[in-house]
Formats: structure tokens, C-alpha cells, sequence
């Protein structure tokens, strides 16, 4: 082989150990991607029951029966008697 022919040799030889490099280097990227997206699916996950967790507790915490007892516990309210209740009419 002339000088020419090993030269070419020799960068093709270089530019297939640097593709293999890339290709190593992108799987690598590749699977710290896909282990971040899993890490993410799982937040939201997480998030989502959260979620679902407190408009459960808001719906109980607003049900009437809840509120009414709860005034008359801690704030010591009552309902107004009859003659309490005024009706104003314009």
C-alpha cells in the first residue's frame, strides 16, 4: 500500500473509533434520560393522589353537616329561633 492508502486507512480507522465514542456517549445520555423521565412519571403520579387526596378532604371538609357541626363545637353557635329571624322585603 502507498502512503495515500494507509493514511486513508488510518482516518477511517480513527473515524470508527469516534462513532463508536458517539454512540456509547448517546446511549449514556439515552438512559439518564429515561431514568429522569421515570423519576418525573413518578412525581406526578405522587402529585396526582396528592391531588385527588385534597378534593376529597375539601368536599368533606365543605359538606354541610360537617360545617354545621363544627360551628357549634368550636364556635359555639346555634340556630336562630323563630323569632330571631327577621324577613326583610323590599
Amino acid at each position: 500500500m502507498n502512503r495515500g492508502g494507509l493514511l486513508s486507512v488510518a482516518l477511517l480507522y480513527v473515524l470508527v473509533i469516534a462513532m463508536a465514542l458517539l454512540i456509547v456517549v448517546n446511549r449514556h445520555h439515552s438512559r439518564q434520560l429515561f431514568a429522569e423521565l421515570q423519576k418525573l412519571e413518578k412525581e406526578r403520579d405522587e402529585l396526582s393522589a396528592d391531588w385527588s387526596r385534597l378534593k376529597l378532604e375539601q368536599s368533606t371538609l365543605l359538606n354541610q353537616v360537617h360545617v354545621e357541626t363544627r360551628s357549634k363545637q368550636v364556635l359555639n353557635m346555634q340556630k336562630p329561633s323563630a323569632d330571631n329571624i327577621k324577613v326583610i322585603r323590599e
